[in-house]
């Protein structure tokens, strides 16, 4: 398991893509909330009861930080792969 891991994150940006999703995603369903929360208070004038506002708050926040670090992973996983000094392409046969 550990070798299947390492060869899953090593040689690809899959897993930084996904945490990218994975943020822009809550960052969306925090927005959808507070929209929900705002929209709620400025339309009948109540609250939303419990912590919404706070949790809508925090779910976009965490989401911003989690697509801005998959941004970040993904940049770092191109220069290390253009580090690497492997040929751009590979000639697999030639004929005359």
């Amino acid at each position: 398991m550990s070798h299947a891991l390492n060869m899953a994150t090593g040689f690809s940006v899959a897993p930084l893509r996904f945490a990218s999703l994975v943020g822009f995603a809550f960052t969306l369903f925090g927005t959808g909330v507070l929209a929900y929360v705002l929209g709620r208070y400025l339309l009948e004038g109540t609250s939303v009861p419990g912590f919404p506002f706070i949790a809508s708050v925090i779910a976009i926040f965490s989401g911003a930080q989690l697509f801005a670090l998959g941004i970040i992973g993904e940049y770092l996983a191109r220069m290390h792969f253009r580090m690497m000094e492997r040929p751009t392409y590979v000639v697999r046969s030639t004929t005359d």
